[in-house]
């Protein structure tokens, strides 16, 4: 039986829900730009620039748009999150593990983008900042999930009710 708190996985699953909401106001935006209003951008930045640049695509120029990568990113980690609440393991893969290195690798796209906002475009975009935020506080949560189900995994390994005679 898993012993590992839930919180950290809902709170998981609530982020990525977040973040899929954030990524689907952009995607829609991006799929239907002549029929949409602009961006609404607030007091910080302007989302229009940032989204126009050749960065808005991934490779920059001529790739797939960021924000349908973000859209399924989120939904992907939505799904597995809500998945892992139900079970450990995926197959033969566990579910905290392909939690972080999907959150690991969201991380380290985040910081790319975040980057190319502040030393390259000198712009920022709001949404991209909410996606930022809510992909460090995924990562943290991934990472912690994923030291709980070590640390379980070690004490049973290590508990001599679990041993066998040999």
């Amino acid at each position: 039986m898993d012993e590992r708190p839930d919180w950290p996985r809902m709170a998981m699953a609530f982020l990525a829900l977040g973040g899929l909401i954030n990524s689907s106001y952009l995607t829609i935006h991006r799929l239907r730009p002549t029929q949409s209003a602009p961006l609404v951008c607030g007091v910080v930045g302007n989302c229009e620039a940032v989204q126009a640049s050749k960065y808005s695509v991934f490779p920059p120029t001529n790739g797939i748009p960021v924000a349908y990568i973000g859209f399924v990113g989120f939904l992907l980690l939505l799904v597995l999150s809500v998945l892992s609440l139900q079970r450990s393991q995926l197959g033969r893969f566990s579910l905290p593990t392909i939690n972080l290195v999907l959150a690991s690798g969201g991380l380290a796209f985040s910081a790319y983008l975040t980057a190319i906002e502040a030393w390259v475009l000198h712009e920022w975009c709001q949404w991209c900042i909410i996606s930022a935020v809510v992909a460090v506080l995924f990562w943290a949560l991934a990472g912690f999930d994923w030291w709980q189900a070590r640390r379980l995994t070690a004490t049973e390994q290590l508990d001599p009710a679990n041993a066998t005679a040999v």
